[in-house]
């Protein structure tokens, strides 16, 4: 792993510029984040601690010892009015320094909506995005942000409400490297470094820094943590819970780092001799024998080795992949990356997808167009109707459509008593032609009833089932996304309410049932 904990608990907190100046040089020193005459780009947005890291850096690279070449780089996200002053003050910063700037606009939100994220998330994304292009164009590497150690207990504290890992709990790496820009490493000079350390820095050197006023805005998450739930945190409950979540994140790295060794050392015994750069074959029968967190860190670390985009991996697929070793022929997982995990005989073979090998991965897809047939069913969407049809997969099993009008008593006695494989939906929620066809890596909804979005490999997880009940599940979506998790569980959107008109059931039947 390209990466380096951080130290979670700040030094002494520095009294003066000149103290902070030289507890960054040390934590650089300590981490190995710079060697000397490295070209580093800089990421600043105008806000106080990008000035500041700008500022401490700059006074650091006239040191005969480190001497590198800074370059500063600005990305507008065109989310607010003043974005485009934000731009011009780190120009007239940069160049007031005789640094080169690389300043990209762009419009976050029309990207959000075009790859179905958050706002938060698509920012986040494409600024990194933008980082590995400015890098390659300046030649730079390392790119330093200015996360300190406040963002790092914030971070921590969002995802151990979100639901994580131990990797997710060590917190925010000092370094690790840059997706889409290789060789190149991202570093965090200040991460041991509260917020108000460096606030009092930029005050006592008269540095003046923009204001972004969104980040005042709670409905952003990592707002909500900061303004709100920290602050209760601390009044009520513990007034150091920052210091708390940087030494949980100490204990985390440390036994993350000790299960990734074990995790290697697993994968070093169990891997088969004659093996080529886009394929591994494992001892499936010694794997299995292992305890099942090594065996999961044992097949991180083989996807590490296939160049799998390791971001994109889920819990669920993990452990899909994790319980093939003990599986019986021919089990198969996709994972992120086309690669395809599969079980031939004694092996677990890990291998990117050939044209060949996917076209043996199931994908197969039954799309039953408004107003059209497929196998006879016809559905329409959106005010059109649901006729009782029946649509056979490939595994023989049935899948049955039925529009019903509203019967609060029916609906009771099928909450009461559920049949497996039946479900109720809000016929106009559902938008568009039907497609029904199996999971696939990065499918997500929000389950009915659940308080947010997640993977289907995660909810699937999180449902316990076994891996061959995994393998049975499939997915029914309209136009729009995910309406049902089949046979288990309908997106919440689609639920019934008291102002339902029209109810779709959609039954699905073993093979021959349907007849």
């Amino acid at each position: 792993m390209n990466e380096t904990a951080a130290t979670s608990q700040p030094p002494d907190r520095p009294a003066t510029p000149e103290e902070l100046v030289r507890a960054v040089a040390a934590f650089i020193d300590r981490r190995g984040l710079l060697s000397a005459g490295q070209a580093v780009l800089v990421a600043v947005s105008g806000g106080c601690d990008s000035v500041a890291l700008l500022e401490v850096l700059r006074q650091l690279s006239a040191e005969p010892e480190r001497r590198w070449g800074l370059s500063v780089a600005h990305l507008n996200h065109r989310l607010r009015p003043d974005a485009g002053a934000d731009a011009e003050f780190v120009r007239d910063l940069a160049d007031r320094h005789g640094l080169p700037c690389v300043v990209e606009a762009v419009d976050i939100a029309a990207i959000a909506a075009a790859r179905a994220m958050s706002t938060e998330t698509a920012a986040r994304a494409v600024r990194y995005e933008f980082l590995a292009r400015a890098a390659g164009r300046l030649g730079a590497a390392a790119v330093a942000t200015g996360h300190h150690a406040d963002d790092n207990a914030e971070t921590i504290l969002q995802r151990i409400v979100r639901g994580t890992h131990l990797r997710g709990l060590r917190g925010i790496p000092a370094a690790r490297g840059l997706a889409g820009a290789p060789g190149v490493r991202l570093i965090r000079p200040l991460l041991a470094l509260r917020r108000e350390q460096i606030e009092r820095f930029c005050v006592s050197r008269g540095l003046a820094w923009r204001t972004d006023s969104t980040n005042a805005d709670t409905a952003h998450r990592r707002n909500f943590i900061r303004h709100e739930l920290l602050p209760l945190i601390r009044g009520r409950m513990n007034p150091r819970v920052d210091d708390a979540l940087l030494r949980l994140a100490d204990a985390a790295g440390d036994a993350e780092d000790h299960l990734a060794e074990t995790g290697r050392a697993l994968l070093g015994r169990t891997r088969r001799a004659g093996n080529v750069p886009d394929r591994l074959a494992l001892d499936a029968p010694r794997l299995a024998e292992a305890p099942a967190v090594q065996r999961c860190y044992a097949l991180r670390a083989a996807l590490e080795n296939l160049g799998a985009p390791m971001g994109e991996l889920s819990a669920g697929q993990l452990a899909d992949l994790a319980a093939l070793p003990a599986e019986p022929p021919p089990a198969a997982v996709t994972l992120p990356g086309n690669i395809i995990a599969r079980r031939e005989g004694g092996d677990l073979l890990l291998e990117v997808a050939s044209d060949a090998e996917a076209a043996r991965t199931p994908d197969w897809h039954i799309q039953l167009p408004e107003g059209g047939a497929a196998d006879g069913a016809a559905v329409d969407g959106a005010g059109g109707t649901f006729r009782g049809q029946a649509v056979t997969l490939p595994d023989g099993r049935i899948v049955r459509f039925e529009e019903l009008p509203p019967d609060p008593a029916a609906f009771a006695a099928h909450r009461a008593n559920p049949r497996s494989g039946t479900q109720w939906l809000d016929a106009d929620r559902v938008r568009g032609p039907l497609t029904i066809r199996p999971r696939r890596p990065g499918d997500a909804f929000v389950p009915l009833g659940a308080p947010g979005r997640q993977t289907v490999s995660d909810f699937l997880t999180n449902a316990k089932l076994p891996a061959a009940r995994r393998r049975e599940v499939f997915i029914v979506a309209d136009g729009q996304g995910i309406i049902y998790v089949a046979p288990l569980r309908t997106a919440d959107h689609t639920r019934i309410r008291q102002t339902t008109r029209r109810v779709l059931r959609i039954e699905v039947l073993p093979a021959g049932e349907g007849d």
